[in-house]
C-alpha cells in the first residue's frame, strides 16, 4: 500500500483535531512573527537588530504593567536572556489570545470539516522557520559565535565561584571542534527540512538536538528554555502526521509504505518557478546567515595590543609600596585585558570591570568606567625586560605598577591539548 503526502485527501478531522489546529496555528503564527522581527532584521544586516524585539517588549511590558498589575520594573531591552518577565507575559498573551480567537474561529467556522490546504501551507511555514532558526545557530557555533574561546576572565575564575551557565558556556567554549560539529547536526536539519522527501529525517535529528538543548537549558539554568519548549513543539507539529509510521518503522519492526511525494502544481511551468523561487530562498537563507556571522566573526578577534593577564608584582601608591595583602581592597593583583571588555582584580578578589582603550602610539591604556563614561584613569605604559610598568595619576594619587604578564598557555586547560593515546587518564 502507498501512502500519500497530500493531505489535502483527508476528508473529515475529528472536533478535538480542527480546535486543536486552529490553537496551534495561532499560537505558531504568534512566536513565529515575534521572532522575525529580529531574525529578518539581522540576516539583513541591520545594525542594531535588537532594537526590533525591544519594540514588542515595550508592549508586552506595558499589558504587564497596565492589565497584569506588575508593579515592579521589568527588563525592556535585549540582554541575552529569553525566560525574562517581559517574555512570559507574551507567552501568556500569546496563548490567552489563540484560545480566545479559537473560540470565535470555532463559533463562526464551525462547519468547516477539516483545514488540510491551511495545515499544508503551516507546515511549509513552520519548516522554513525551524531551518532558518537552526541556520542562526548552526552557523553562529561553526564560526564560533555563540561559544567564542574562553575569555581571560574565565581562566582567572575560580571553579565554584562560577555560574552553572558559566559553567556549560566554558564547557563549550573551550572546544571548537565539538561546538563546530554541534553546530554542524543543527545546520544539516535545518537543510533537511527544507525537502519533503527528507523532512522526516530532519524534524527527528531537530528534536534529538532540541530535546539536548531544552535539558541542557533546564540543567545549568540557561535562560532560553521558553523559545527551546517552542521549537519542540514545533518540531513535534512537523512529526505529527507521520507519528505512527514512525512508531512502526522504529519501533514495532514493520514495513512502512513509501510516500508518493505529488509536485504542489499540476503543470509545468508553475512547477519550475516554485523550483526555482525555492532555490533563491535556500540560498539566500544559507548565504546570508553565513555573510553575518563572517562579520560577526571578524569583529570577534579583535584584540587590543596589550590583551592578557597581568599578575601585579609590585604596586606603589604614592611611593608606598603595599604589600599584597589579601584583605586589601585597594591594591591590585591582577589587570585584566579582554575582548569585549577589561578589569581590575583586587587582592580580596573582587574584579571591577572597565571599557579599555589603548593607543599603542603614545603608549597609554585608558581604562573608562561602565558606569560613568566621565571617570577615565589614564595609564602610560612600558616593557622593561620581562616587566609592564603602569604609570598614572588619578584623583590625585600617584600610582606605579610592575607587573608581568601571564601567557594563555601557561595555564594548565590551554596547554594540555589532545592525544590519542593516553596511559592513564589526566584527570587533574
Amino acid at each position: 500500500m502507498k501512502v500519500t503526502q497530500d493531505i489535502s485527501i483527508e476528508p473529515k478531522w475529528n472536533v478535538t483535531k480542527r480546535i486543536a489546529f486552529r490553537f496551534f496555528f495561532l499560537f505558531f503564527i504568534f512566536n513565529i512573527t515575534q521572532k522575525l522581527s529580529y531574525y529578518i532584521p539581522a540576516i539583513l544586516g541591520a545594525e542594531d537588530v535588537f532594537a526590533y524585539i525591544n519594540y514588542f517588549n515595550q508592549l508586552w511590558a506595558w499589558i504587564g504593567n497596565n492589565i497584569l498589575g506588575i508593579d515592579q520594573g521589568l527588563q525592556v531591552n535585549f540582554n541575552g536572556s529569553g525566560d525574562t518577565a517581559v517574555n512570559y507575559i507574551f507567552q501568556l498573551v500569546t496563548i490567552t489570545a489563540a484560545i480566545l480567537v479559537t473560540i470565535i474561529w470555532s463559533l463562526l467556522d464551525f462547519e468547516r470539516k477539516e483545514y488540510n490546504q491551511l495545515f499544508l501551507y503551516l507546515r511549509i511555514l513552520v519548516r522554513y522557520y525551524l531551518a532558518l532558526t537552526m541556520f542562526l545557530y548552526g552557523f553562529s557555533k561553526i564560526f564560533c559565535i555563540q561559544f567564542s574561546e574562553l575569555s581571560n576572565f574565565d581562566l582567572i575564575k575560580t571553579f565554584g565561584n562560577q555560574s552553572p551557565m558559566g559553567l556549560l558556556w566554558n564547557f563549550m567554549e573551550y572546544s571548537n571542534t565539538y561546538t563546530k560539529f554541534s553546530g554542524s547536526v543543527e545546520v544539516l536539519a535545518g537543510l533537511l527540512l527544507l525537502y519533503r522527501k527528507t523532512v522526516i529525517f530532519g524534524a527527528l535529528i531537530l528534536m534529538g538536538t532540541i530535546l539536548n538543548v531544552f535539558m541542557m537549558n533546564m540543567s545549568y539554568d540557561i535562560p532560553v528554555k521558553l523559545y527551546s519548549i517552542v521549537l519542540i513543539a514545533m518540531a513535534i507539529f512537523i512529526l505529527a502526521p507521520d507519528i505512527k509510521r514512525i512508531i512502526a518503522f522504529f519501533i514495532l519492526n514493520k514495513t512502512v509504505p513509501p510516500k508518493i511525494i505529488t509536485p504542489y502544481f499540476s503543470k509545468q511551468k508553475p512547477i519550475i518557478t516554485a523550483y526555482i523561487v525555492k532555490g533563491i530562498l535556500i540560498c539566500f537563507l544559507i548565504l546570508s546567515s553565513i555573510n553575518f556571522f563572517i562579520k560577526k566573526e571578524q569583529k570577534s578577534t579583535e584584540k587590543s595590543t596589550l590583551y592578557g593577564i597581568y599578575e601585579v608584582e609590585e604596586f606603589i601608591k604614592n611611593k608606598d609600596t603595599l604589600a599584597p595583602l589579601t584583605t586589601d581592597p585597594i591594591r591590585w593583583k591582577r589587570l585584566i585585558i579582554d575582548k569585549r571588555y577589561s578589569g581590575i582584580q583586587s587582592m580580596n578578589e573582587n574584579i571591577t570591570h572597565f571599557k579599555e582603550e589603548t593607543d599603542t602610539l603614545s603608549k597609554t591604556l585608558s581604562l573608562i568606567s561602565f558606569k560613568d563614561s566621565t571617570d577615565v584613569q589614564h595609564f602610560s605604559y612600558s616593557l622593561k625586560d620581562i616587566f609592564y610598568i603602569f604609570e598614572s595619576t588619578y584623583r590625585g594619587d600617584t600610582i606605579k605598577i610592575k607587573a608581568k604578564k601571564k601567557e594563555r598557555d601557561e595555564y594548565l586547560l590551554i596547554n594540555r591539548g589532545f592525544h590519542w593515546i593516553n596511559d592513564r587518564p589526566f584527570n587533574e
